[in-house]
């Protein structure tokens, strides 16, 4: 007989820590230092705990997980099996994109690892508290989403005012003090370009000669040919601000169309081809891109409303054997292949049908109770906009009022004349609340959001319970966007900045 062995390692919580730590070398080391001597005396106090390793990346945006090696660390260490229980500071330390905050501690649950976030008071082994997890990522989402906006606006400043500086230079120059010089070499592959353009060959045929003819290090396709063929700072001039970054995760910049104010500078550098080179090039290419387009067929229904989660890139239609795809812009347009794979309109359909009628059944939960609980936690948190609140108040007595004074008249108690002139009133009250609500909710970017919930769950009552085929009024009426993910499946984000995902 062995005897049992009271209070063996094997019976204790293996736990590890994660934080996100200054990026200042100096700063980092203390703020290690100190986060290392907490948790260790935090988990020497609980004698069932003992402390496996601390992660700690430098306090770079978390938004995006791949920029966080201790965190990819930290997950692979839980997969096998090395870990019991993660600590973490609160919910903005662990991750600021509620989407991958929400899958992170799904993929530890699955592990058997469990996480708690001190601040916030939340335990990943309650199995109530994911919701309120969505609520918190969310909320600390939109921080990093505000730091963003105020970084861009800094940007946007200094090219209206002239003093914004590139960071890097385009193919053809190379950068002297903050300034674009010619690299001669460089240069002569520019004017070829053109001068080959503008003799009638097309940009494949363009693309196929630099790959012959030229022995340097560029890799020539033809996304870099058009971006050589439509890039105005070969004629020595410069437009700031042909990209934007929406204020929407995932942060990334986006062609300008109009969205921004964007800035033209004259004679800011030395130019490689004139101006009037550059204009016939544009006016060529416009006029062949007409000739191109003239027998299209009608616009496909999701056209623009596809995009490639692995690379930003919108789908676009294409032809195999005969029958119509969508399938990655960036396929055949560069030499970094994208891998996620095609998908056709009814495989789309068939998904949109799918995610909607779970939805649908699950409404309550997904939609009216994640709205209370926004409500809740803003109050809790920032204490809620008090004039939004007060004029919910308000509007809902007046339309009692209006509801009882129309009781009463018809019942014969009011006379037409009075009732007439006391619902007009309560009318003309209610509409001047809600206006004022309305500019309330435009400056405040936390109701803004509770207000798309609202929204969606409005637009959702317009529609059946359930669904057997695709209907285009009801995807228009809910759907923001469409991700295909790497894995194949089709994610849908709603109006009210939910993500719900379906298999194909």
């Amino acid at each position: 007989v062995i005897a049992a062995t009271a209070g063996s390692k094997t019976d204790k919580i293996r736990v590890a820590a994660y934080c996100r730590v200054s990026t200042d070398k100096t700063d980092q080391v203390n703020s290690f230092l100190t986060q290392m001597r907490y948790y260790t005396d935090y988990i020497k106090s609980n004698p069932k705990m003992i402390l496996i390793d601390i992660y700690a990346d430098e306090g770079i945006s978390g938004t995006l997980m791949d920029k966080r090696d201790e965190f990819k660390r930290l997950l692979k260490d839980c997969k096998n099996r090395k870990i019991d229980r993660v600590l973490v500071k609160s919910v903005t330390r662990f991750a600021r994109n509620s989407l991958e905050c929400i899958e992170a501690v799904r993929e530890l649950k699955s592990y058997g690892v469990s996480v708690f976030f001190e601040n916030d008071k939340i335990d990943t082994e309650n199995m109530n508290s994911e919701m309120l997890l969505y609520i918190k990522s969310a909320f600390a989402q939109n921080e990093s989403m505000s730091l963003s906006k105020r970084m861009v606006q800094s940007i946007r400043m200094r090219m209206e005012e002239g003093t914004y500086k590139l960071g890097i230079a385009p193919y053809g120059y190379k950068l002297v003090d903050g300034e674009l010089v010619v690299e001669p070499d460089e240069a002569r592959n520019i004017r070829k370009i053109f001068d080959l353009y503008l003799s009638g060959i097309g940009a494949n045929a363009i693309v196929k000669y630099m790959q012959a003819h030229e022995t340097g290090d560029m890799l020539w396709n033809i996304g870099r040919i058009n971006y050589v063929l439509e890039n105005e700072r070969y004629t020595g001039n410069m437009i700031m601000g042909k990209t934007y970054t929406p204020n929407v995760l995932p942060l990334r910049n986006r062609p300008n169309k109009g969205q921004m104010d964007s800035f033209y500078y004259s004679d800011t550098h030395e130019g490689i081809i004139t101006k009037e080179e550059f204009d016939k090039v544009k006016e060529i290419k416009k006029m062949r891109q007409k000739t191109f387009c003239r027998g299209a067929k009608e616009k496909a229904f999701f056209s623009g409303k596809i995009k490639c989660r692995h690379c930003g890139w919108a789908y676009r239609p294409i032809v195999r054997n005969d029958k119509m795809l969508w399938s990655c812009s960036k396929k055949g347009l560069s030499i970094d292949v994208c891998h996620t794979p095609n998908r056709s309109n009814e495989q789309i359909e068939r998904a949109f049908v799918s995610m909607y009628n779970k939805v649908r059944q699950n409404e309550k939960s997904l939609i009216d109770e994640t709205i209370a609980q926004l409500q809740m936690l803003k109050v809790r948190i920032n204490r809620g906009n008090d004039e939004i609140m007060q004029i919910d108040k308000d509007i809902s007595v007046l339309s009692a009022q209006e509801s009882l004074f129309t009781t009463l008249y018809s019942e014969g108690s009011f006379n037409e004349d009075l009732y007439f002139e006391k619902t007009d009133t309560i009318k003309k009250k209610i509409s001047e609340l809600k206006t004022r609500r309305a500019h309330l909710v435009s400056e405040d970017d936390d109701e803004r959001c509770i207000e798309r919930l609202r929204e969606l769950k409005r637009n959702l009552q317009q529609f059946p319970v359930g669904i057997t085929e695709f209907d285009k009024d009801i995807f228009n009426g809910i759907i923001k966007q469409i991700y295909i993910e790497e894995s194949g499946a089709i994610t849908f984000v709603l109006k009210g900045d939910l993500e719900f995902s379906a298999e194909v």
